[in-house]
């Protein structure tokens, strides 16, 4: 069984870790399951993209296009190339060479989208923990239309502790091994063959799911300004869409259409290969609309000892999924989660922002899980217990399945 994105027991994994001085690798994949194809069945690999506007890569991806530099790039395509190649794929992965325009049969093509980049750094008690993450996906799209077809996402991370704040030299390191692999660890081109290993074309006949709407509330602002006036709140609503996506797709195994928030783009979603080529990728209408808002963040100081002192953070998100064609609403609920963090009481300050995080992708998480488990024990303290809500989540369930 692959491992489950962002699991509770991972806090006790990493005081262990923390415990023996090593660093933890994650790797979040998208479980999904291997569909027979026809033999003939051909896609032709367009190579490494970031799907961003091009004009915002230096900005949006600091790290990534630091290592891409310099002749990373064609080290990338040529390692994403060698574990493509290495694999038994449900599709015949083709190099080199497009097809023909003027065969629609032969139009499909695949990237190996780059979403994001993120990095945090949490000072905790006497020791620094270091984060980085690269949120990408398997996107398919026709290229003859130039539209998108649908993603499988995924997320690959790395932790590491250490009792000095990591220099900017250190966490480029971690990035690079992030992104061409080191001794013992996992890596962006390994994970992305992983990934379509487990994963078909998507069909331009099959239903869509499209996160379409994602904003935060005023008392998310408040919180944020008071307890995290680090985060960027202009881009965080888009790592929230991306981020419950992922969950989405991971855990119901369903291909996902990207979230674009660009309005200038309309429907369409920038996406500049590495070797400087750019897209315009439409997306195309989806059939049931996500729209997310970040209600607001609670932090409780809930006991103090000599010892330490017991913190609980809560995240509070309204999720509606609706047909925009006739405008019936399957859900429309508020759904919460709740974490707690203990601090020592040696510690000066708390970083707020990382519990706070951990507790929203918590709530994604649980939320998509339950989709297909009526029984996950997370219903009864996540969503409210009236008729009306426990109706409206049957009924999204049974219009996921519907979207396999």
């Amino acid at each position: 069984m692959l491992p489950a994105l962002w699991r509770r027991d991972r806090a006790a994994l990493f005081l262990r870790r923390l415990m023996s001085g090593t660093a933890f690798l994650g790797c979040l994949l998208l479980a999904l399951p291997s569909m027979a194809t026809s033999p003939d069945s051909k896609v032709y690999f367009a190579g490494v993209a970031y799907t961003s506007n091009a004009a915002a890569i230096g900005q949006a991806f600091p790290h990534v296009s630091t290592a891409l530099a310099s002749g990373g790039d064609a080290a990338l395509n040529q390692r994403v190339r060698t574990f493509l190649q290495s694999q038994t794929l449900p599709e015949t992965i083709a190099f080199d060479s497009l097809g023909s325009i003027k065969d629609a049969a032969n139009s499909t093509a695949l990237a190996l989208g780059v979403d994001r980049e993120t990095t945090s750094v949490e000072h905790i008690g006497s020791v620094y923990k270091l984060r980085i993450e690269v949120s990408a996906q398997a996107l398919f799209f026709d290229f003859k239309e130039k539209q998108v077809l649908g993603g499988f996402p995924f997320i690959i991370d790395f932790i590491d502790v250490s009792p000095t704040l990591p220099s900017d030299e250190q966490i480029q390191a971690a990035y690079h091994n992030l992104l061409f692999g080191a001794p013992g660890q996992h890596d962006l081109a390994s994970e992305f063959a992983k990934t379509l290993a487990r994963a078909s074309v998507p069909l331009a006949s099959n239903k869509h799911l499209r996160v379409t709407s994602s904003t935060l509330g005023p008392k998310a602002l408040d919180y944020l300004h008071q307890y995290a006036p680090q985060v960027d709140a202009s881009t965080l609503p888009q790592e929230v869409a991306e981020a419950f996506g992922t969950y989405l797709g991971t855990n119901q195994h369903l291909s996902v259409l990207p979230y674009s928030s660009n309005q200038a783009l309309g429907s369409s979603m920038a996406a500049r290969f590495i070797e400087g080529e750019v897209y315009d990728l439409k997306i195309p209408e989806a059939d049931y609309d996500i729209h997310l808002n970040v209600a607001g963040f609670k932090k409780i100081a809930q006991s103090q000892t000599s010892v330490d002192a017991l913190f609980l953070y809560g995240a509070f998100v309204d999720i509606s999924v609706l047909e925009p064609l006739s405008g019936n609403v399957y859900f429309s609920q508020r759904v919460k989660q709740g974490e707690s963090k203990t601090v020592p009481i040696t510690q000066t300050s708390v970083d707020d922002w990382p519990a706070t995080h951990d507790t929203l992708l918590s709530l994604f998480d649980n939320f998509t899980r339950s989709l297909s488990d009526s029984n996950n024990p997370w219903l009864k303290s996540g969503l409210s217990d009236d008729k009306q809500a426990r109706d409206q989540f049957s009924s999204l369930g049974e219009l996921i399945q519907s979207c396999r």
